[in-house]
C-alpha cells in the first residue's frame, strides 16, 4: 500500500464504529448542561458513565459504604435544595402538606426551625422539617424524584472520587457546617447557593453542608449546618433517620433523561 503525503489513512472499522457511536453521541452532546425543572428550579445534568462510590479502607465508616465503581444513566438533579418558596407552590397546588418538625428533643435547640417556613425573610432558603413523604410527594408534584443514594453521590463529588465537591481537601468556607459562623458566615441555615466556591463538578451546590438531604432509601447525605467537617465528605453513608423530620434536614430532587416516570 503506498501512503501519499499529507493524506491520513482511516482504518474502515475504526469508521464502523464511528457510525455505530455516532447516534449516542450526538444525544449525549444534545443535552442540555442546564435545564428549568416543572417547578421553576434550574437543574445540572450528570452524565452517563462510572464513578467512585464510596470510602477507602480505614476511613472512617468505610465499613458502611466501601469503595467501588458504579454504573449510572444520565440524570439531571436540582442545582439547589428546594426552598421555603417552591414547597409553597407544592402547598398551594394541593400536592404537598406543611412541613413538620422533630418534637422529641426536650432542649429548646430546635424550637427556632419551626418558625423559619413562615418567616417572609427566607423565601430562598431550604425548606425543613419534611418527612420523606412529604419529599417524596414534592418531587413527583414536580414531575421528577427522589435521587438515588448513588446518584446524590456522583452529583455531590463526580466521578473522581475526590472527598468534597470541591476537591480533596477540606476548606470550611466553602459550605455551612457546625462552626458558630466563624470560617462559613452562618451561625445556623443559610440561603441556598451562598458557597458557590463548594459547588459540584456538575454545578450543583450546598451538597456539603445547610441542610442534610433525603434519598430514595430513606437515608438523609450531605451534613448539614449542624455537622462536623467529617459529616460533610461526600461519601459518608448519612444516616438512617428514626426521627424522620428536624430543621437541619432538606432535599433536592432528580429527573431521569427520558420518557420513564418517577417509580415511589
Amino acid at each position: 500500500m503506498t501512503i501519499h503525503p499529507g493524506k491520513i489513512i482511516v482504518p474502515v472499522a475504526a469508521i464502523a464504529l464511528f457510525l455505530l457511536l455516532f447516534p449516542l453521541i450526538r444525544e449525549a452532546s444534545a443535552l442540555e448542561k442546564t435545564i428549568t425543572g416543572a417547578d421553576g428550579a434550574p437543574m445540572a445534568l450528570v452524565p452517563e458513565g462510572e464513578f467512585i462510590m464510596g470510602l477507602k479502607p480505614g476511613e472512617p465508616l468505610s465499613e458502611l459504604n466501601p469503595v467501588r465503581k458504579v454504573y449510572l444513566k444520565t440524570y439531571y438533579i436540582d442545582i439547589y435544595e428546594v426552598t421555603n418558596a417552591r414547597y409553597r407552590a407544592c402547598i398551594d397546588a394541593g400536592a404537598c402538606t406543611l412541613p413538620s418538625w422533630n418534637v422529641d428533643y426536650p432542649s429548646t435547640l430546635h424550637e427556632e426551625g419551626k418558625g423559619w417556613y413562615f418567616d417572609p425573610k427566607m423565601e430562598n432558603y431550604p425548606v425543613v422539617g419534611c418527612t420523606w413523604r412529604q419529599a417524596v410527594d414534592y418531587c413527583r408534584w414536580a414531575k421528577k424524584r427522589v435521587p438515588s443514594n448513588a446518584e446524590w453521590e456522583k452529583a455531590a463529588r463526580g466521578a473522581d472520587g475526590r472527598t468534597y465537591p470541591w476537591g480533596s481537601e477540606w476548606d470550611g468556607k466553602r459550605a455551612n457546617w457546625d462552626d458558630g459562623g466563624k470560617a462559613d458566615g452562618f451561625k445556623k441555615l443559610a440561603p441556598v447557593g451562598s458557597f458557590p466556591a463548594g459547588q459540584s463538578p456538575y454545578g450543583a451546590m450546598d451538597m456539603a453542608g445547610n441542610v442534610r438531604e433525603w434519598t430514595d432509601n430513606l437515608v438523609v447525605r450531605g451534613g448539614s449546618w449542624y455537622s462536623r467537617p467529617i459529616t460533610l465528605r461526600a461519601g459518608d453513608p448519612g444516616h438512617e433517620y428514626i426521627v424522620e423530620r428536624d430543621d437541619d434536614m432538606g432535599f433536592r430532587c432528580v429527573m431521569d433523561v427520558g420518557p420513564e416516570e418517577p417509580s415511589h
